[in-house]
């Protein structure tokens, strides 16, 4: 039987270090949302281009400066064992999420409501956030959930055609980088307050 190592790392930075990369992902993803609700409305321009592209470098920069502060001391944190745990059941919960963004589009196509296909992906990636693994499911994730479904069923209910596709994407958009955002700082008192 083999022993398994005491996590030896600071949790707090590790968190930190966790959270810059969501913020990564999360303002990557809202500026992909960001530019087909701008697409939609046919404005998409150089300017909204450069914007968009502007606003992702500003988020790129401040969580590569947190990860770098935090990586050190985030090393060992957790068991090699829970870490491994935690990143298979989070590929699991992002290939169901994918397979199922791949089987409404198909479905809805043959059903003749491909006009619902964009606010049901935006429900789709809402709950993607709930079965995460104990290492990713923290509020800011489970908020970021809750908002995303009710935005895309309210959207569903309120909006016809291109409307829903622009408010869905809108509103999936701004949540995104809101939570890049609430990422950045929570991961920046983290390392605060673990002197880092």
């Amino acid at each position: 039987m083999t022993e398994v190592a005491e996590p030896t790392g600071n949790r707090r930075a590790a968190t930190a270090v966790g959270r810059s990369y969501g913020a990564l992902f999360f303002s990557i993803f809202g500026a992909a949302w960001l530019v087909l609700a701008v697409y939609a409305l046919g404005r998409l321009d150089k300017v909204v281009a450069s914007l968009v592209a502007i606003a992702i470098f500003l988020f790129v920069a401040a969580a590569i400066q947190i990860q770098r502060r935090g990586k050190e001391a985030a090393k060992n944190a957790y068991t090699e064992d829970e870490q491994r745990r935690n990143d298979r059941a989070f590929g699991i919960v992002n290939a169901v999420t994918w397979i199922a963004i791949f089987l409404e589009f198909q479905i809805l196509t043959r059903l003749g409501r491909q006009d619902l296909a964009i606010a049901g992906v935006v429900l789709i990636v809402g709950l993607h956030f709930f079965p995460m693994p104990p290492l990713y499911r923290h509020r800011a994730n489970l908020v970021t959930g809750t908002f995303l479904v009710a935005w895309a069923i309210l959207c569903a209910v309120l909006f016809k055609g291109d409307r829903m596709i622009v408010f869905s994407a809108l509103g999936a958009g701004v949540t995104l980088w809101i939570s890049a955002i609430w990422a950045l700082m929570t991961a920046g008192r983290l390392l605060k307050s673990a002197n880092l």
